[in-house]
């Protein structure tokens, strides 16, 4: 249908708002397919010189996860990590491929080496729990945050994390313990006062 003076022919203006196609001869699509190219020679030509080399890898698999090439991605991370296996970067960028290649299993295999690894790192544990609940095993995903929080007592994510499966789990002592620590590391956050009142209720 006819749309007003400022819309061309089409079945609705919100088709403006869109993004436009690219064909891939359009020289803005040739130049950034050209810089892809580039950087992912660059990449494996760093790999060549030194296998193990985990920023390079991490850095191709990334560069494939962006045009949906996870399959590549993870042939990257494991030709490093059979030169580098205990790297922890390289297994958790393994298991965020694999859980994107809908590989539950074996992501959460590789997340729990990373976790294991390199302790100090406060996101591993993170991500490795979060993986857990989502395949559904909760329990475990709060015996992971519990060791986490003994070394990183402090960290956020991990807290609000393991309050929101503690009143999941009905268990309102363990959630008000989190909501405490969270209010005292957040001063005046409202949202955490209400929540230790509506936790105490």
């Amino acid at each position: 249908m006819m749309s007003d003076a400022n819309c061309r022919p089409v079945a609705s203006c919100d088709a403006i708002d869109r993004p436009i196609a690219v064909h891939p001869r359009h020289p803005r699509e040739r130049s950034r397919q050209a810089r892809t190219a580039e950087a992912e020679a660059e990449y494996r030509a760093a790999l060549r010189l030194d296998a193990s080399f985990a920023a390079a890898a991490i850095n191709l698999s990334d560069l494939y996860r962006q045009f949906g090439r996870d399959g590549d991605g993870e042939q990257s991370l494991r030709e490093a990590l059979s030169a580098s296996a205990e790297n922890a970067s390289l297994h958790q960028a393994l298991g965020l491929t694999l859980v994107r290649l809908k590989r539950n299993d074996a992501a959460l295999d590789e997340l729990r080496q990373a976790a294991s690894l390199d302790p100090g790192q406060a996101r591993y544990a993170y991500v490795y729990a979060v993986a857990l609940h989502s395949s559904g095993r909760r329990d475990d995903a709060l015996a992971v945050l519990r060791n986490g929080l003994q070394l990183h007592p402090n960290n956020r994510e991990m807290l609000s994390a393991a309050l929101a499966l503690s009143r999941e789990k009905g268990d309102s002592v363990s959630a008000l313990e989190y909501a405490e620590r969270l209010s005292r590391l957040m001063p005046g956050n409202r949202e955490i006062e209400a929540l230790i009142q509506q936790i105490k209720r």
